[in-house]
């Protein structure tokens, strides 16, 4: 079981120490492996917003030759841990960096099947809205129905360390287990509705990006509103495909006549 670790924070404070105890249960399970990357130690340049990952592919990137470990990593394990520390109400700078280098995943999404976690921390508040941020960047890579572990400095003081170590025990084997059981987790109907979004601009006819195009005219994405079981929500990606392939045309036409 190959567990990838994202360290979000550039020092190895509260997120960090947290993430830590995760994996250090994690351990205890059999056949777990990690693989660690730290922001802080990629010195990766600011994302350019060239665009190029998304109309080339990310391999054209200006910063690829520090994102394709990140990127091999993901795509080889089978679970991720993503650690974001909370800065001003919202997501390290550091962090949100990484990721702006990985958007182009939300208009290919590759990572339908594996199981995430998010561990969030803070020193008085905001650390829900930052695991909710990261939870749904995961979900429109396909990772759905990630674990959230927060804790805030101020409140842990007042939780006995007993109540603590369970709360990280119950966490740390409910990720293992929804690893272990291979079984997928449905999407929420937002991730489906942007999923279609992105699938009905991507085949139209006007269509900016040859490489968006090409994914998704791939085996089981053109034709399905999500690629692995998504119940009743098939409906409303059919709905958001045929409403999203509709304006697309229009506004397509109009701005050639243009």
């Amino acid at each position: 079981m190959r567990i990838l670790v994202i360290h979000g924070s550039m020092r190895k404070g509260n997120t960090y120490a947290l993430t830590k105890e995760i994996m250090k249960r994690l351990l205890d399970k059999p056949d777990v492996e990690f693989t660690e990357i730290g922001v802080s130690d990629l010195a990766l340049p600011f994302c350019r917003s060239c665009h190029v990952c998304f109309t080339k592919g990310e391999e054209n990137c200006p910063h690829y030759d520090v994102m394709r470990n990140v990127e091999t990593a993901l795509a080889g394990c089978d679970g991720v841990i993503m650690g974001g520390a909370t800065y001003m109400w919202a997501l390290n700078a550091a962090m949100k960096n990484l990721l702006d280098h990985l958007s182009y995943m939300f208009h290919r999404p590759a990572f339908f099947g594996k199981k995430g976690m998010v561990v969030t921390t803070s020193t008085g508040a905001g650390e829900k809205a930052v695991a909710k941020y990261l939870k749904t960047v995961l979900g429109q890579w396909g990772i759905n129905g990630a674990a959230i572990v927060s804790q805030t400095a101020k409140k842990q003081k007042m939780v006995s360390p007993d109540k603590t170590a369970a709360k990280l025990d119950r966490a740390a084997e409910r990720f293992y287990q929804s690893i272990a059981s291979k079984r997928f987790i449905a999407p929420t109907l937002r991730n489906i509705a942007v999923h279609n979004a992105f699938r009905a601009m991507s085949l139209s006819d006007y269509s900016e990006s040859e490489r968006d195009t090409a994914y998704w005219r791939q085996d089981g994405f053109r034709d399905r509103a999500y690629p692995v079981k998504a119940g009743p929500g098939y409906v409303i990606g059919a709905f958001v495909y045929a409403a999203a392939k509709y304006m697309t045309n229009v506004l397509g036409k109009k701005y050639v006549k243009q």
